[in-house]
């Protein structure tokens, strides 16, 4: 029988974000440097916020993942909803965003 494609993960799963390494400011970190991907961090900052929090992170995630939200409009709102006692988060966050845009801009030279 013919091979089907691979399913893809549902679109709300987890950011469409690559791997990336990190240094952790966690405290049992050490600030060891960690690879840290998206569903890693995805599931760190579920446990970090309160479940409403959550829920306002995944859904300005899928936004900017659907192309609906802006990078700059989308960490705006996370770090509003992270609040000033998780920066680590927030950091994080901005790693493996632009981590996500250079390696669509790989893409797209190497499709040239």
């Amino acid at each position: 029988p013919p091979s089907a494609a691979p399913a893809s993960p549902p679109p709300h799963a987890q950011p469409a974000v690559p791997r990336t390494t990190t240094p952790t400011q966690a405290p049992a970190g050490g600030g060891a440097e960690v690879t840290l991907d998206a569903a890693t961090y995805y599931q760190q900052v579920k446990r970090v916020l309160e479940p409403e929090q959550f829920r306002e992170f995944s859904a300005n995630i899928k936004k900017l993942n659907a192309g609906h939200q802006s990078v700059e409009e989308t960490l705006q709102k996370v770090r509003d909803i992270f609040g000033e006692h998780r920066p680590f988060l927030f950091a994080q966050l901005q790693k493996l965003i632009r981590q996500a845009e250079d390696e669509a801009r790989k893409q797209q030279d190497d499709d040239m």
